[in-house]
């Protein structure tokens, strides 16, 4: 088996994940608390992709829109297609990242960082300032990342995934998609 085909082997995690993301913020007014540690805000946006992987013949679901369109999204999770990609607003307590999370590959796309402070007019900025602010700034949501997936893989991994999380996120689908 090669790497390729490890990836996509795996790429259930990854959608897995959206998915929790998705309950998480739906069912606690958007906010998630990483083991006690952080506290962050997440919504999904205007945009998610879900296909039902694994048959014979692709089926693909595009919502664009507000929350209410969304609201489909939930009839496709119940149909079992998963959540491919989904742009997600993600607030800390200092900054508010705005991204698309690809499922499949745990890829990030259309990465808006929050609004840099404008430069005072009357200086000349180091040549490279804004580089690297933009740059702490991707490292600062990237860190964000790790710890919201470490939080869901270690909740993945133990026993109450299977006997709370997951009935819960069955549940929501369910009743959701009503």
């Amino acid at each position: 088996m090669d790497f390729v085909d490890i990836l996509k082997d795996k790429a259930f995690v990854g959608r897995e994940f959206l998915t929790w993301l998705w309950f998480r913020s739906d069912t606690s007014g958007g906010i998630v608390e990483i083991a006690g540690k952080r506290t962050i805000e997440l919504h999904f946006l205007d945009k998610m992709v879900l296909d039902l992987s694994g048959s014979d013949s692709p089926q693909t679901v595009a919502i664009t829109g507000g929350q209410s369109e969304l609201r489909e999204g939930m009839a496709a999770l119940k149909e079992g297609k998963k959540i491919e990609e989904a742009r997600i607003s993600i607030k800390d307590a200092h900054e508010d990242f705005t991204v698309v999370i690809k499922a499949s590959w745990l890829s990030f796309s259309g990465f808006r960082p929050p609004a840099t402070l404008p430069m005072d007019s009357t200086e000349s900025p180091e040549p490279d300032a804004l580089f690297l602010e933009k740059m702490y700034l991707l490292e600062r949501f990237l860190d964000i990342i790790d710890e919201l997936f470490s939080f869901f893989l270690d909740l993945r991994l133990s026993d109450t995934w299977a006997a709370h999380e997951l009935p819960a996120i069955k549940e929501w689908i369910r009743r959701e998609a009503a």
